[in-house]
């Protein structure tokens, strides 16, 4: 991840300050790249998962958006297994096999077959569900191309 140049952005009454603590714009610079790295989809969503508790059903995926594959694979990691689950994102952005998941690429910005295919698979996988069953639904940025289902 390359840093931000602070400098840049820096008010000139600041200048006089942070010339007078040179630690500060380290310091700075520490948050904003920790900061980075904690909003981040994967990390977010291992963040989200840490007080998850699997119930007595199955436990499924779906994400869908541009950052879906990501998503999924950290929760997978974070869970260990899923039952079955299914990744919707943009041509390209899949980056290998997720254990248990069906990993689909579709048309963004403008949806194609493949989004209308990938989000029937989606629906069919949680169809017959039970109380005891759980869904962890994951949205990124790109979902509302990827995951469409056209009424006609």
């Amino acid at each position: 991840m390359t840093g931000i140049d602070a400098q840049a952005a820096v008010p000139a009454f600041l200048k006089e300050e942070i010339e007078m603590n040179p630690t500060l714009r380290e310091d700075a610079d520490q948050i904003i790249q920790k900061s980075i790295r904690a909003v981040l989809p994967d990390a977010a969503v291992r963040h989200a998962l840490n007080e998850y508790r699997p119930g007595s059903g199955k436990t499924l995926l779906v994400a869908t958006g541009k950052a879906a594959w990501q998503m999924a694979k950290a929760a997978v990691e974070k869970l260990e297994k899923v039952d079955g689950g299914i990744v919707i994102t943009k041509y390209g952005h899949a980056m290998g096999e997720i254990p248990g998941v069906e990993c689909c690429e579709a048309g963004h910005p403008v949806p194609d077959e493949n989004s209308f295919l990938a989000t029937k698979k989606a629906l069919d996988l949680v169809q017959g569900l039970t109380q005891e069953d759980r869904v962890i639904f994951l949205l990124s940025g790109g979902g509302s191309a990827l995951f469409e289902s056209p009424l006609i």
